[in-house]
């Protein structure tokens, strides 16, 4: 992102400022990161048909809103909330550099003024309090923070309602961002996603049950910058149309509004299924989580992804113990990835909640896991698994031969099915 010039441009005075602290955090790589974080915004404001200008300020992007489509600048920001990398980000009205400043260098208190009164008026809330919280990041101004916030607070005072200064937890915040291009002014943040933009912290494949944990932890990869494609094993032949109505369908479609741009590889897991008919060991569920891992890592393979990802939290049930954790992931070379293995339930579904899958994985739903653990072993050893193997799935190669002969993909970009 190009740093924003101090001259007049040909815009309006509504900007979007974003946030992002976990970036301004990294060293000599950090232009990368903000120019990542810059190709991320464009295309969903592209995608949302804004083609607006981008630029940077001290630690800030700012999105500047033509007059013509200021209207439209909550609507834009609702979406940008969704972006990972962007901490917070607030709609400001902004004042030129040249409007701040009278002719001897001294501060322009009527056109600052103007500004703070009218934002004021607009946000009164009776009986409430009130703080004026400004970030001097133009060291050129004649007065430091706490002079201007102090002005600005006495203005609010006289010329408006508001009346009742409280430093420590006021009602109601009033921001003034002083910056090189300008003074922004707004009386609200919204919060973002945080962490890092995607694509910055490389590809994974999230494997995808349809219960409540594993989208958790396919949003958190991709918070951390990873570029998340999903792979489900169905516990028969699905059509696309199935796939698009059914809750793994609708929950790809929802992450990806995180994610950005995300494939859904289904695969039946019917073949191995019958391979282990009659079968009665209490293993079931442990060979069958080998079989998902094998599975997930030839597909990884193929995508360039650099690990797995999936939604185990230790001890949780009787397939995440630490004995048939480590069963399952003896059979792969490659990472996988447990954000929630230390997470309670409650906080998992509080993630959950919060993102908006909840009520989608609650709903019913063949998962794969709860058909096959019909009264599962807690603990397994590689070796015992081994030899079962040997004699139910003698050409595990053939097995997964045919299982991907079936595969099914669905793309979805910003919360929408891709059309072929």
């Amino acid at each position: 992102m190009e740093e924003l010039p101090r001259e007049p441009h040909p815009a309006g005075n509504t900007r979007i400022i974003l946030h992002y602290p976990d970036i301004t955090l990294k060293g000599k790589n950090q232009k990368d990161f903000q120019n990542a974080l810059s190709n991320c915004i464009r295309r969903r404001l592209d995608n949302l048909g804004y083609h607006w200008n981008i630029g940077a300020s001290r630690g800030r992007a700012i999105i500047i809103v033509p007059n013509q489509q200021q209207s439209e600048a909550w609507q834009a920001a609702s979406m940008l909330q969704k972006i990972p990398g962007i901490y917070s980000l607030a709609i400001a009205r902004w004042l030129h550099p040249a409007d701040c400043l009278d002719s001897d260098h001294a501060m322009n208190w009527t056109m600052i003024g103007d500004e703070i009164v009218a934002m004021a008026r607009q946000c009164y809330i009776n009986h409430a309090s009130f703080a004026v919280k400004v970030h001097r990041a133009d060291k050129s101004l004649p007065v430091t923070s706490t002079e201007m916030a102090g002005q600005l607070g006495d203005l609010i005072q006289r010329e408006t309602d508001w009346q009742t200064v409280r430093l420590n937890r006021p009602d109601q915040t009033f921001y003034v961002d002083a910056l090189p291009d300008g003074m922004y002014f707004y009386p609200r943040k919204l919060k973002g996603v945080g962490g890092l933009p995607v694509g910055t912290g490389g590809r994974v494949l999230a494997l995808l049950s349809g219960g409540i944990d594993s989208p958790v932890a396919a949003f958190l990869l991709a918070k951390r910058g990873c570029q998340v494609n999903f792979f489900h094993l169905s516990a028969s032949h699905l059509r696309k149309q199935d796939i698009i109505n059914s809750v793994i369908g609708r929950l790809a479609a929802l992450l990806s509004q995180y994610t950005q741009r995300s494939r859904l590889y289904v695969v039946p897991y019917t073949y191995f299924d019958l391979a282990l008919s009659g079968l009665n060991s209490g293993y079931e569920l442990v060979l069958f989580r080998r079989f998902m891992m094998r599975s997930a890592e030839r597909l990884a393979t193929q995508l360039r992804a650099q690990a797995l990802v999936n939604g185990d939290s230790l001890g949780q049930v009787a397939s995440q113990t630490l004995e048939n954790l480590a069963s399952s992931s003896t059979v792969v070379s490659m990472p996988i990835l447990r954000p929630l293995i230390g997470a309670n339930k409650d906080e998992i579904i509080s993630m959950a909640r919060h993102l908006g899958t909840y009520d989608i994985s609650i709903e019913p739903y063949k998962d794969c896991c709860a058909l096959l653990a019909r009264h599962p072993k807690t603990k397994s050893s590689h070796a015992r698994l081994t030899q079962l193997e040997a004699v139910h799935l003698p050409d595990y190669d053939a097995l997964l031969n045919k299982t991907f002969t079936d595969m099914v993909c669905l793309e979805y970009r910003y919360g929408e099915l891709v059309a072929e």
